[in-house]
């Protein structure tokens, strides 16, 4: 007997879906550096990295 045929269809998720869990990455992955980066870097990099990383989010969330 073949088993396969009793196996449900994976429905797959909307395109949207995917979409907001990659922005979800992309914002885990952003917390991840910046906390990784507080204890290395002096203040003035510090504050053009932050800059720098508002300026991106900025830029994606206006396009979408």
């Amino acid at each position: 007997m073949n088993r396969n045929k009793c196996k449900k269809n994976k429905r797959r998720k909307p395109p949207a879906c995917r979409q907001d869990i990659r922005d979800l990455g992309f914002i885990l992955l952003v917390f991840g550096v910046v906390t990784i980066c507080a204890f290395f870097l002096p203040i003035k990099a510090w504050i053009l990295l932050l800059g720098v990383l508002l300026l991106i989010c900025g830029i994606r969330l206006y396009c979408k």
